[in-house]
């Protein structure tokens, strides 16, 4: 499929290659590509699928063949018949209103037989058991429910290959081990590439990993089984005055409840849950209500308004950005625009602003999205810094091994929080798996 030799890609402008002297051949199987983020795994995703260059002005040198042809004699669009992908964030892919209207816009990009398309799209619903979703409208959904309607558009044109870039970022343990066995059975007529920062969730599901460093490729080999990261709780005191009493919040027909909710100074808060049990919408409500609240959505770019990463962490304020500006390993993006940033860094970049804005309580959804396990320590180390200074940290998260960095919890289900909890909920399986947020492997 794939076949590279010293392939090298560079924006127009920019002293440094995102990637240098690549070479690769990709044939068949599941096949891992890692590294820290910004290493460049992205951009050759984009490669692959030949977004990149016709989307962008970068340079490309050396050889890349599709199919066993260059790249470059290739139509637009020809190479998406063959190929399925899904990026890091879904709502960069939708078009359509509703579920089916997209499915349906998918299929008749391929120009299948209108009397074929409803069957399509029924299988691909029932297969990945998303029937209820057919006439939902995508921007009522939940981060993880859009990530799966995503994968759902790039099967149903039945590709050769899918390319999958972090799927599991924003889908509940629950969801995510279904996904990941789902994918075993039918990855046996279609070829997988995976961008995974946390391949441990992914069991032995691959066979080949390729990982790499500032643009190059510095392993090509067998997977290799990595012991997954882990985080203890925060400890900083929780000052005698709560910061804010949450009411019950509601939206349209959907009640978010939160009775009794308190947040005191230096309490650091998980909010757990299952995909679409109302989490991120509450947390937008929590924002809108209280001014004292600064919110990292789940897609942060729209909130960028400078021309410079430097620039963006010092809008509004006079407090130093360089301390912050490091340990979020933005230092040598410091001139770069924002929106040229990696979906990681960019995430990054939003989480630095909202820490240098000192508001009473940062909230943060899914904060570890496209993160490096490098990543994820800075940013622990951040957060309980901002708590030992009195501020407080609430996040959405499913990433339960960061989610263990919290010393309260609340459970979400159907839009109402259950807590708070102390760190013995996790010796309580039962109550996890009611919530979505109990694996086997956790036992």
């Amino acid at each position: 499929m794939v076949e590279a030799e010293q392939l090298t890609f560079r924006y127009p402008g920019k002293s440094t290659d995102v990637l240098a002297d690549v070479t690769l051949t990709l044939r068949d199987g599941r096949t891992l590509i890692s590294g820290s983020s910004g290493s460049g795994k992205s951009t050759l995703f984009a490669m692959m699928n030949r977004l990149y260059p016709d989307n962008c002005d970068g340079i490309v040198t050396g050889r890349l063949d599709l199919f066993d042809r260059p790249y470059d004699t290739y139509a637009a669009g020809e190479v998406n018949r063959r190929v399925g992908t899904v990026f890091q964030d879904p709502d960069s892919q939708f078009v359509m209103q509703t579920v089916e209207e997209e499915l349906i816009f998918t299929l008749e990009n391929f120009h299948v037989p209108r009397e074929e398309m409803m069957g399509r799209v029924e299988m691909m619903l029932r297969t990945l058991r998303l029937d209820d979703y057919r006439h939902r409208y995508i921007h009522d959904l939940s981060g993880g429910e859009k990530q799966q309607i995503a994968v759902a558009c790039a099967l149903i044109g039945r590709p050769e290959w899918l390319l999958l870039d972090e799927p599991l970022a924003h889908l509940d343990p629950e969801t995510a081990a279904r996904f990941v066995r789902w994918l075993d059975g039918v990855a046996r007529s279609v070829n997988v590439v995976v961008i995974e920062h946390r391949p441990y969730v992914w069991g032995d599901f691959f066979d080949r990993q390729v990982e790499l460093m500032e643009g190059r490729i510095v392993y090509d080999g067998p997977f290799e089984m990595r012991p997954d990261y882990t985080f203890a709780p925060i400890t900083s005191e929780k000052g005698e005055h709560n910061l804010f009493h949450i009411p019950n919040l509601k939206r349209k027909e959907f009640e978010l409840a939160a009775s009794d909710l308190t947040v005191a100074e230096g309490e650091v808060v998980a909010i757990l849950g299952r995909n679409g049990s109302g989490k991120s919408t509450w947390l937008r409500s929590l924002a809108r209500n209280h001014r004292d609240v600064g919110l990292v959505p789940q897609s942060p770019a729209h909130l960028f308004v400078t021309s410079e990463v430097a620039h963006e962490l010092a809008y509004g304020h006079d407090h130093p950005i360089e301390d912050v500006l490091t340990r979020l390993g933005l230092e040598r993006l410091h001139d770069a625009h924002p929106l040229s940033l990696s979906h990681g860094q960019k995430r990054r970049l939003a989480i630095g602003v909202m820490l240098l804005s000192r508001k009473r309580l940062i909230a943060f959804d899914e904060p570890t999205a496209g993160q490096d396990e490098a990543s994820l320590g800075a940013l622990y180390d951040l957060m309980e810094e901002r708590a030992r200074d009195g501020q407080a940290v609430l996040f959405v998260t499913h990433d339960l091994n960061f989610a263990r960095a919290a010393n309260t919890y609340y459970l979400m289900h159907d839009g109402k929080l259950n807590g708070p909890y102390d760190a013995s909920l996790w010796e309580q399986p039962e109550l996890l798996q009611a919530h979505g947020l109990w694996m086997e492997e956790m036992g």
